[in-house]
């Protein structure tokens, strides 16, 4: 039983039913009173043969006299039965008889779903704690057998192969800024943010649904999936089905109003793999945010060139980004002039695909590639010359998120 919520619900009842009401715990120790709080961790006597008989019980004023309590009825509260302790009104037998029978029942309710809700918290941080085990796992110095076993007290063999996909709610901050500024008197804006929280939760769990996929929160607006994956598919299979599963997902969350980016880690064998998978999963994340405005879903296996280039010395690399796009990047139209080089390139060098994923004319397409050349002083006919601005524009895109998270640091 737990104290805090007896007392709770001894006075929320009592206000309901107009009759006075105290909860004992299963030694009959008062724990919930809602006519005086002085009586709390003290005996009720009438309880103590409730308790041991199991059975409601009506005692008179001469019984109660004896006793030292109030004429009233008692019930035992009973979980998983047995009893964990027992429930009292106080007045006439005709009088709150009818409601003893009733109160127990909701006393019982209450009691379940604070059991569960607090099984489900202690679940959810367990699980928060076996994520961050496995994120900073080193074989070198961790006992990977240990991991494994708290794996299995959760319910889940990590043993297997996993994928690991990490889901960064989109501009969360100005989701709940908007929630307290449209909240009204009686709606709790605390408590309208954590049932959106627990809809998108709900909404993951459904989207990665396998006994075996650990789904939680790892913060207000980031939640980790280690997707548990068939090992006879290849890892393409793999990736593809998970992509799929990604953009179901995104579709559900648009439901409820809420956008996410979401990154993919690579195949997991082991729980060394499984660590890199999930280390794997948050760069992708940060990488394909760097290169795109909207909010998307970004594979590891899909960005292991800008991935290389953002392990490329700075000094070097910023010598480099100058020497190829100096020219370049003092044009007004910059930004149009970098997205048609990286267009360009990863269109395969085709005036259609690139006019067609940019979205404008061939003759607006020629116009910029002529501009590019002429400013940049590369052939964008020449495979390699494309290549080293293609390099460049993604090395500046890099260099230029990284200053920016450092200068809000």
């Amino acid at each position: 039983m737990l104290k805090e919520l007896a007392q709770e619900i001894a006075k929320s009842i009592s206000e309901i039913i107009g009759y006075h009401l105290l909860i004992t715990d299963e030694f009959g120790i008062i724990i919930g009173c809602s006519d005086d709080i002085n009586r709390l961790e003290t005996l009720h006597r009438a309880s103590l043969e409730v308790i041991k008989s199991g059975k409601p019980k009506f005692h008179d004023l001469q019984e109660a006299q004896r006793l030292e309590v109030k004429p009233g009825y008692t019930a035992p509260i009973q979980l998983a039965n047995k009893v964990v302790g027992t429930v009292a009104i106080g007045g006439e037998p005709e009088d709150v008889g009818k409601f003893i029978s009733i109160v127990k029942k909701q006393v019982e309710i209450l009691l379940r779903q604070e059991i569960i809700l607090k099984s489900s918290l202690l679940r959810e941080r367990a699980l928060q704690n076996l994520i961050q085990e496995i994120s900073v796992f080193d074989p070198d110095t961790k006992d990977e057998g240990l991991l494994i076993i708290r794996g299995q007290e959760l319910g889940y063999n990590l043993t297997r192969p996993y994928i690991a996909i990490v889901i960064d709610l989109y501009q969360f901050s100005n989701i709940t800024q908007e929630i307290y500024q449209h909240s009204s008197i009686e709606d709790s804006p605390e408590m309208m943010i954590q049932l959106m929280k627990i809809r998108v939760d709900n909404t993951i769990k459904n989207a990665f649904n396998s006994t075996e996929d650990i789904s939680t929160s790892i913060a207000n607006d980031k939640f980790v999936v280690l997707h548990a994956i068939n090992q006879r598919q290849s890892e393409n299979e793999i990736i593809a089905q998970v992509k799929k599963k990604c953009f179901e997902l995104e579709i559900n969350l648009q439901k409820l109003d809420t956008r996410a980016t979401m990154g993919i880690g690579s195949v997991s064998g082991n729980i060394s793999q499984l660590r890199n998978s999930y280390r794997e999963a948050w760069r992708a994340l940060t990488i394909g945010k760097r290169n795109n405005r909207l909010p998307m879903i970004f594979s590891i296996n899909d960005l292991y060139l800008e991935e290389l280039l953002s392990s490329v010395n700075k000094n070097i690399s910023q010598k480099f980004v100058v020497n190829v796009l100096y020219s370049l990047q003092k044009q007004s139209d910059w930004d149009e002039l970098s997205r048609t080089i990286c267009v360009w390139c990863e269109s395969g060098f085709s005036p259609i695909n690139t006019s067609k994923n940019l979205d404008i004319h061939k003759n607006t397409l020629f116009y910029r590639l002529t501009k590019i050349e002429q400013i940049s002083g590369f052939n964008l006919r020449n495979f390699r010359e494309s290549i080293t601005l293609y390099f460049a524009v993604k090395v500046q895109i890099l260099n230029n998120d990284l200053s920016k998270k450092m200068k809000q640091v």
